[in-house]
């Protein structure tokens, strides 16, 4: 049997992928849960806002550095796997400008803001460095379909900080301790991911010096909207928690990512199985069309689907997961998790049509689409990180409401005859539903009486979806790897 498991998942691309990432991003985020349950109980919130500020920062500065180029390295090593060490060279050259870019950026910023003092900044830039490098590995990876390198090496990490974090008595737990140690891990991640790649044939001799200038002109072109959808994508995502820390206090950006950390498998599940299925539709659109068309079918209404019955889940048990994992001094991050938790559902939706987007060679419309998206969206963030993380959250889920719809219209345009607009519709006509279920379930109901509400709709759910695409199902998953 476990034979036969073996040779059935080695003959699907899509389900190995998504079953390896999935796996180990679900057990690295628990992982990382409980690290940030750790970390938020000994310290204050104020100090625990600013250890995610610390992150915020190294999170902004990495994508400035990544210059666009990770999708352009999936999508062109995943059509030719021939073309891998010159795909390597280039991008190394293009990422070290970014870097270099990036750098110069953040300690402008540090010396116009001074927020920490030297030892944070010395180790956020190292925490930039390396995070950059392991963005540019695991793309040359995921470019391949060889998603176990990420997979196995986020695993350990997560267990090895996790485990450090515990066994350091809370007395010996200040800010610059448990900073310090997110940064060497993060290093260790990146150097252990070098030499998982590099000793292999994949870019085992690569060289510098023998790629043309022309090519690397032609790739620094095509990441360009992939750039600019990175920077606007960053403006309405993570530089509103600026916003916070500048309106509310830095206690506010605690208090908003206690709600974001607990909602990390469910959203790295997402995020993953977008990651899975790029390379996927990329090669199915010049191959097999067709396929493609009932692969991007199926996924959209599987992601909307789970996304919703998640943000379901997690709003009915709102108050008691908080209470239970963090404690008496979070409990007002109730709120902020069920509102963040239907924008995760939402956002998913967004970024599976901006990945269809890319697998179409539309990422230049992508990032116009993406530049009025912000335009919309930064607004409404602004305003409501005056008044708090429960309103910022609040202000996300709207302007995320508003662009998923500006999404549908736009991805119609280019798939309509192939999709009807009803399609489009009808799911989101699903979240509609889900969200209006969530807001009349009362919230004070006892939790054996939430318990069975859960499963039942649960049950429906995957009974509808057994019902309704269980041939699409067996087609995707029964596919044989093409090469």
């Amino acid at each position: 049997m476990l034979a036969s498991i073996k040779r059935f998942s080695s003959k699907n691309t899509i389900l190995k992928n998504f079953s390896v990432l999935t796996l180990s991003s679900a057990l690295s985020q628990f992982l990382f849960i409980f690290t940030s349950i750790k970390i938020a109980r000994t310290l204050s919130p104020e100090l625990f806002g600013t250890y995610n500020l610390l992150q915020l920062h190294v999170s902004i500065f990495t994508v400035i550095a990544s210059f666009g180029i990770r999708q352009i390295i999936i999508r062109s090593i995943a059509r030719d796997k021939t073309s891998i060490k010159k795909v390597f060279s280039i991008a190394l050259i293009i990422r070290s400008l970014g870097l270099f870019f990036s750098i110069t950026l953040f300690v402008a910023y540090y010396f116009i803001t001074g927020k920490y003092d030297v030892i944070f900044f010395v180790l956020s830039l190292f925490c930039i460095l390396s995070s950059s490098l392991f963005d540019l590995f695991e793309s040359v990876a995921f470019g391949l379909e060889k998603m176990e390198f990420s997979g196995i090496i986020n695993f350990f990490n997560s267990l090895c900080w996790l485990t450090t974090i515990l066994i350091i008595p809370n007395s010996k737990l200040s800010l610059h301790v448990i900073f310090g140690l997110f940064v060497f891990f993060s290093s260790l991640k990146t150097i252990i991911y070098f030499f998982s790649i590099h000793k292999t044939e994949y870019i085992k001799g690569f060289t510098l010096n023998s790629t043309p200038k022309n090519e690397i002109n032609i790739f620094s072109k095509e990441c360009f909207p992939y750039y600019y959808l990175a920077l606007f994508t960053l403006l309405s995502n993570q530089i509103p928690l600026l916003f916070l820390e500048y309106r509310s206090g830095v206690a506010q950006v605690g208090f908003f990512n206690i709600a974001s950390k607990v909602l990390m498998p469910i959203n790295l599940i997402l995020t993953t199985t977008l990651a899975a299925i790029f390379p996927n539709l990329s090669r199915l659109f010049v191959t097999d069309y067709k396929q493609f068309i009932r692969n991007v079918k199926l996924i959209f209404t599987l992601i909307s689907i789970f996304g919703i019955a998640g943000a379901f889940g997690v709003t009915l048990f709102r108050q008691e997961v908080i209470q239970l994992l963090y404690g008496e001094k979070y409990k007002t991050t109730s709120l902020v998790l069920g509102f963040q938790i239907w924008y995760v559902a939402i956002y998913s939706g967004v970024c599976l049509i901006g990945t269809i987007l890319g697998a179409i060679n539309k990422q230049k419309q992508l990032s116009y689409l993406s530049i009025l998206c912000t335009l919309i969206q930064v607004p409404i963030l602004w305003y409501g990180a005056k008044y708090g993380a429960q309103y910022l959250s609040a202000a996300f889920l709207v302007a995320t409401a508003i662009n998923f719809v500006i999404h549908i219209f736009v991805i119609h345009s280019y798939l309509k005859s192939s999709i009807q607009l009803s399609f489009y519709f009808k799911i989101m006509s699903f979240y509609v539903i889900g969200y209006l279920v969530s807001l009349l379930t009362p919230v004070g109901l006892g939790f054996p009486y939430k318990v069975v509400i859960f499963l039942l709709i649960a049950l429906l759910g995957a009974f509808f979806i057994f019902n309704k695409y269980k041939t699409e199902i067996r087609t995707l998953f029964n596919r044989k790897k093409s090469q």
